[in-house]
């Protein structure tokens, strides 16, 4: 019985290698294509290019599609393509950019993406036989004899948006609203940007208590306003200089206001221009603001004007074999340099072998400059409720994991069924 099962798989397996090497010579007629889309919609563009094969792993791709957005100050996004040749054809590489603008909805946003996907990969296709059954539809329309566009913007680069959300929810014993705002205010160009944001957040809690006398009500409500302003002035391809202007309130954190300016000055590592894919910046600023306290705070205060220098660095690295961000933002008193507070912080996802992938993140914070706590002792309520900010000196988080996938090196259908 083992025998004939052992001969069984003998010419079982011959068989399977003659069918997948056939399988693989039919693809040679059209490419194999790994789409490393971060921040995109990958199966939409699968099922719309069907020309070429895409496939599961790098190392059996031809061509690596690194797709990569950047939001724009009009508040639209701004798409790289980064086709990579692999193996034979390495030297040939190219990048496609476009703009999809802040009025474009999801699908037109997509459309575009894939139309320019489809560009793209024409490149490779020059001695591949799918190139005979491809067409060229032109829809646009060309302005003889006119070589003017007319740029003319009434709004000089200004982008408003204002916005307002709420929600609600609740049980026979407790229930829930919250209600938010914001109003933001942008221009934007080469040589200068300039940021006007502003947010509103209440929440209210409600918790019902059945007494013999009726139902009694505990009513606890947060509230928060921030406020800031940005300006910042390009100086060349490395060097920022401007500052930023705070207005908050925080019934969380015993702030009635404060109202704080912080000059600064910003360089970066590599060339702005190259921010989509490697980015590594230093900027450095001094915070002079007063605070108004809700409550005497810890330290017998009840308003106070205070200095703070600032450091804030951060990395971010975005490549065909996966992607690397960290950043690190320090402060300390200059009337106190114990009171100080660091946090840091990295994200990594990492292809380190065939089909395996794996991510892993971290956060740490060093606190030593909580000078708006409140003097005494918090209720229970507070304290469970995360009403009013806690004493604490450090807080962390994390998270690590993997991916393996195996089986067929393609990818190319899309299957919405359940």
């Amino acid at each position: 019985m083992y025998i004939k099962r052992l001969l069984f798989l003998l010419f079982l397996f011959p068989s399977s290698l003659l069918y997948a090497q056939s399988d693989r010579e039919e693809t040679k007629q059209t490419i194999n294509v790994f789409l490393d889309c971060r921040g995109c919609n990958g199966s939409y563009v699968r099922s719309e290019v069907n020309f070429i094969n895409f496939v599961r792993d790098q190392t059996d791709a031809e061509v690596h599609l690194l797709v990569t957005l950047q939001q724009t100050g009009s508040g639209g996004w701004e798409h790289t393509l980064n086709f990579i040749g692999l193996g034979h054809i390495s030297n040939k590489s190219h990048i496609l950019k476009f703009i999809s603008p802040n009025s474009d909805t999801n699908d037109m946003m997509r459309r575009k993406l894939v139309r320019h996907v489809k560009l793209g990969l024409i490149y490779f296709l020059a001695d591949r036989d799918v190139l005979s059954d491809l067409n060229v539809n032109f829809s646009g329309t060309l302005n003889e004899g006119s070589d003017e566009v007319d740029n003319t913007d009434p709004w000089n680069s200004w982008i408003f948006e204002i916005g307002l959300s709420t929600s609600f929810s609740g049980e026979q014993s407790k229930g829930n609203f919250r209600l938010g705002g914001n109003f933001d205010a942008s221009r934007i160009t080469d040589e200068l940007k300039v940021r006007f944001e502003y947010r509103q957040n209440y929440n209210r809690q409600v918790f019902r208590k059945e007494t013999e006398t009726g139902t009694t009500k505990d009513i606890f409500i947060t509230e928060n306003q921030n406020f800031t302003s940005l300006v910042a002035r390009s100086i060349n391809q490395h060097w920022t200089i401007g500052g930023y202007a705070r207005v908050r309130s925080s019934s969380q954190d015993n702030i009635n206001l404060s109202v704080g300016a912080t000059p600064s000055i910003e360089y970066s590592l590599f060339p702005y221009r190259e921010h989509n894919r490697r980015e590594v910046t230093f900027r450095l600023g001094v915070l002079g603001s007063y605070y108004d306290y809700t409550e005497v705070t810890i330290l017998n205060k009840k308003n106070e004007f205070l200095w703070r220098n600032e450091l804030n660095i951060r990395a971010d690295f975005t490549q065909p074999w996966g992607g690397v961000f960290g950043w690190m933002n320090a402060g300390t008193y200059v009337h106190d340099l114990s009171k100080n507070r660091v946090n840091m912080g990295f994200r990594v996802n990492m292809r380190v072998a065939r089909g395996l992938s794996i991510f892993f993140s971290g956060r740490y914070s060093l606190i030593n400059d909580q000078i708006s706590l409140p003097a005494g002792e918090l209720t229970e309520e507070e304290r469970l409720l995360n009403l009013k900010q806690q004493a604490t000196s450090y807080n962390y988080g994390g998270s690590v994991g993997f991916s393996f996938n195996f089986g067929s090196i393609y990818s190319n259908v899309v299957n919405p069924r359940f």
